[in-house]
């Protein structure tokens, strides 16, 4: 069996353009939460559709279990993130796991069914018999009149067994096995499938390891009321170290057992289950489909047009302390019925029998680190929907020193907090075709407790996920005085809907919206320069822009901009996209050339659309994300970008959708910032999964995109140091003019070297999508000029300037960067006395008017007469007029102070100002402008230069 070669992804893709939209976000509405009203319910750990309504078994207390298995250590953390209560064991922990159904979208939940108490195995206690239950299925076998409801448990070491239930009306579950099928050790069954009208399991538990089979087979049940069960397989396929059946499937008349093994990887083995058993396996995928140990544990299988979809994992959330396997991210593999198999998402590697890559371009987990299993899937629709565990969270609780080896440059760079904003919470994705994917949810449906889609099941009325989110009642909190517990309202399971007629929002979900939204909003609408226009002639351009020596404006550099990129391409006609539109000004110019009707603009922001249909009439905009175009393939012959990839998550997936949606010799033109990783790592709207080292990264990241013939240009001087020059002579103006005051001109500055000592490259860049062989006859001399690499005029007068001007310019710019600096020393000092002088005149104010409260309560009360009689003596009035002095010199030196507060922040400011301007001036001193890489931002971590 070999994996299936990149070029034929598209034997089991879908060829048709019009492929199924699928569910977003806003598609979904919550059914039930907090663990149905019990907080203690962890896990939706099965589901299933029965006689029309929606039955999900639970798994309860999860994490309290976890803490009492004997391999569990909690040296790690700070605190466990739940609380354990000293002596806790089985006999006292509540694990009354419970069935509940409603019929939804409208239906309330109610519990039909709670695990019983029994004696324990030696007798001496009363407990539950099931704390979970983890797997459902509907199926009718020979002793089923009709369709029935079978569920398989999970018991404690001190029950007598694991069982499997049988219930034909949804409330009464008999058990249809002895007590661990007469092994008491099994402890649970984590598959369970119906196929060719017979039951079929494999138990995944011994005694307080649920996780670890004391056998690896496969049993069937042709007569479940008859309890009786027999092994169809060998003990463990022939394996001794295979360590458990964790999933089963039907596809294509087989049935598919996915066998987890911690010492050579993962297995697949299939049988048409005909004749006497034990039935005849057929191996299909050995080794971790080439990944070994790393791929651990089948998760999830799931059949979808024409292939067995596949998620791995590692057990204990992607790390494995046992057998010191990861940590590492899950992958997603897909088989065809001829045994072939390729890799979906994941790592890309050189096994024995060739070359491996993702076909989707995605690295392990999604490309999110943390997604230790690709936990479940479901069809909805026309779609796959894969749900993953993201054990980002954990990091809230873990002893920094204590991470795993994998993940310390992450921590160390980005740092345990920032993660957890931004990955806690499962993902949920999806597909069209197993090759194209988009993001649903990063963020466990707002929840960053709902660390897994557990369960997924889809159906006509609907797509249903089930979390797992045993964060309840209590969770870990960290305050002033330490750890302590604390009520958590968001733990417990939650149980959500999908469907496309479920209101939708314009919140720019996604992996580019939420906070990139908002701050696209706030830079454009509420900049205290930016805002009133005047800036950019009105122009609602916002773009660095292009600058030659003699640019007079904002408005003529982002015009000049435009024409740089436009000048990438051939021939200006046909349709072309405009992704991160703006307010409108580029698609507007872009109007010029290819007409109003053949412009369409996309924005993750619905204001700024209204803006662009304003600005630019006659064009079309669509509130859409640009790495999840909605678009059919080859809709636009050209595409263009300007100043916004960076913000993208991330700029592979949105490259791979520009390339998507391009027909055949289109070209993508885009300009793009590239970032320190010190200013990636703190930014709220950067993400560092996103770095690109420089213009060779760049390059291949084209090329990994399948684009050729790519052109790289940095123009940071052209583009992002003049402007910035341009904007700080513009604000200093202002300031100087009163027009600005001292606090905005100081966020203006801090902004401007905040973001000096950011950017590493401004770039200019252009790929072609390749032609499609044979697609036509012979080419005259001007198509095959139109095919070739297109090098504008501009582009070799750039790339020929004069070197030794930017060396005269290195000396003198470097001399005054000195003196600027020199500069900014005085005035900070100058700062800081008129700070200290503003405080001493607040404290004489202060003692003036402590005087004066002293004088009024010590003044003795004096008659009339005594205070008008001529020559006579009046200390009353003598101490009037004392406070009326006071009241006056606290008057003076109250304005005096208020005088010192304004000349301290113009200080300030002028501070700010010289700091700026020193970094401009050393950006621009090196020779060839930024195209030698700058330095890291002082107290940042220093980039290599390699992605």
């Amino acid at each position: 069996m070999t994996p299936r070669p990149l070029h034929a992804a598209n034997d089991v893709s879908v060829a048709s353009r019009s492929l199924p939209t699928g569910l977003r976000r806003t598609n979904f509405r919550r059914l039930a939460d907090r663990g149905f009203g019990d907080q203690r319910n962890s896990y939706a750990h099965c589901m299933s559709w029965f006689r029309g309504q929606l039955y999900v078994g639970t798994t309860r207390n999860m994490f309290q279990l976890v803490q009492l298995a004997p391999d569990q250590s909690t040296d790690s953390f700070h605190l466990w993130p739940v609380p354990v209560p000293p002596g806790l064991d089985a006999t006292r922990l509540e694990q009354n796991c419970q069935i509940w159904r409603a019929t939804p979208p409208d239906g309330r939940f109610e519990m039909t069914f709670e695990s019983p108490r029994v004696d324990s195995q030696d007798g001496a206690h009363r407990v539950w018999r099931d704390f979970g239950y983890r797997s459902m299925v509907v199926c009718q076998t020979a002793s089923d009149a009709s369709e029935a409801l079978y569920v398989s448990a999970m018991s404690s070491s001190k029950a007598p067994g694991a069982l499997i239930l049988r219930s034909v009306d949804g409330v009464d579950f008999q058990p249809v096995t002895e007590p661990g099928m007469g092994d008491r050790s099994i402890s649970s069954y984590r598959a369970l499938i119906g196929f060719k009208g017979r039951l079929f399991a494999a138990p995944a538990g011994s005694g307080r390891m649920w996780s670890n089979a004391v056998a690896t087979v496969v049993l069937e049940c042709r007569d479940p009321l008859s309890r009786r069960w027999i092994p169809v397989s060998e003990p463990g396929f022939g394996d001794p170290t295979s360590a458990g059946v964790f999933e089963l499937a039907v596809f294509e008349g087989h049935l598919y057992a996915g066998v987890s093994n911690p010492f050579t990887g993962i297995q697949v083995w299939k049988t048409d289950a005909e004749g006497n058993p034990p039935y005849r396996w057929t191996q299909v995928l050995t080794g971790g489909a080439g990944r070994g140990k790393l791929n651990q544990a089948v998760m999830s299988m799931f059949p979808f047009k024409g292939a067995l979809y596949v998620g791995t994992g590692i057990r204990r959330g992607g790390y494995d302390r046992e057998f010191k396997t990861g940590p590492a991210a899950g992958e997603l593999i897909r088989i065809d019925a001829e045994d072939r198999w390729e890799l979906i998402v994941g790592q890309e590697r050189r096994t024995p029998r060739g070359d491996v890559q993702p076909v989707s371009g995605l690295g392990p987990g999604f490309d999110n680190p943390f997604n230790g299993y690709i936990w479940s899937m479901a069809e909805y629709d026309g779609c796959l929907y894969v749900g993953t565990y993201d054990s980002s969270i954990f990091l809230w609780w873990i002893d920094p020193g204590r991470v795993p080896r994998g993940a310390h440059t992450r921590m160390r760079l980005i740092g345990p907090q920032k993660i957890v904003e931004r990955e806690a919470g499962f993902d949920l994705w999806r597909s069209p075709d197993g090759v194209r994917w988009f993001e649903v949810s990063r963020d466990g449906f707002g929840n960053p407790y709902n660390y897994g889609v557990r369960t997924l099941l889809g159906r006509e009325t609907g797509l249903i996920v089930g979390t797992a989110n045993p964060f309840g009642p209590e969770v870990a909190v960290r305050t002033a005085t330490g750890w302590t517990y604390a009520p958590n309202p968001r733990g417990g399971l939650e149980i959500w809907m999908g469907r496309p007629d479920f209101a939708e929002e314009s919140s720019g979900d996604g992996p580019s919206g939420g906070a990139v939204n908002v701050h696209y909003d706030r830079a454009m609408y509420e900049h205290p320069l930016l805002r009133s226009g005047e800036y950019l002639s009105f122009s609602r351009f916002s773009n660095y822009g292009f600058w030659e020596e003699e640019t007079p404006s904002q408005k003529e550099a982002c015009e000049n901009l435009m024409e740089r990129l436009l000048g990438f391409l051939p021939e200006r006609r046909g349709s072309i996209l405009d992704v991160a539109c703006g307010q409108g000004a580029t698609s507007r110019y872009l109007s010029r050339f290819f007409g109003a009707p053949n412009v369409t603009g996309i924005n993750i922001s619905a204001k700024q659309i209204e803006t662009c249909r304003d600005t630019a009439p006659g064009c079309a905009f669509l509130l859409m994300d640009a790495t999840r175009l909605d678009f059919e393939d080859e809709s636009f012959d050209h595409v263009v970008c300007v100043e916004a990839a960076f913000h993208f998550r991330t700029r592979a997936r949105f490259l791979r959708e520009a390339f998507r949606v391009l027909k055949p010799g289109g070209r993508l033109v885009l300009s793009d910032m590239l970032f320190t990783r010190a200013a990636e790592s703190r930014s709220p709207v950067l993400d560092p999964r996103n770095h690109v080292g420089g213009p060779g990264a760049y390059r291949d990241l084209l090329l990994r995109a399948g684009f050729e013939e790519p052109q790289v240009v940095d123009a940071t001087d052209e583009c992002f140091l003049r402007c910035n020059d341009h904007f700080i002579r513009y604000a200093l103006m202002k300031f100087l003019d009163d027009e600005l005051e001292p606090a905005g001109f100081s966020a203006v500055m801090a902004n401007r070297l905040a973001m000096l000592l950011s950017v590493r490259s401004y770039l200019l860049a252009v790929a072609r999508r390749p032609w499609i062989p044979g697609d036509r006859g012979p080419m005259t001399m001007t198509e095959r000029k139109a095919r070739g690499a297109h090098q504008p005029p501009w582009l070799e007068d750039l790339m020929k300037r004069d070197r030794k001007k930017d060396e005269e310019r290195h000396g003198r710019m470097g001399r005054s960067a000195k003196a600027h600096w020199l500069l900014a020393s005085v005035t900070k000092r100058q700062s800081q006395l008129h700070r200290e002088l503003s405080l001493l005149l607040e404290k004489e104010a202060e003692a003036h008017d402590a005087l004066d409260q002293w004088d009024r309560r010590s003044a003795p009360e004096t008659p009339a007469a005594d205070r008008t009689a001529p020559g006579a003596q009046d200390p009353a009035a003598a101490a009037a007029a004392g406070r009326s002095a006071d009241v006056k010199s606290a008057g003076v030196a109250r304005l005096e102070a208020r005088a010192h507060r304004d000349l301290t922040l113009r200080a300030e400011a002028r501070t700010l100002w010289h700091k700026t301007v020193t970094a401009l001036l050393l950006r621009r001193s090196v020779p060839g402008g930024a195209r030698v890489h700058p330095p890291a931002a002082p107290g940042g971590a220093a980039d290599d230069g390699h992605e």
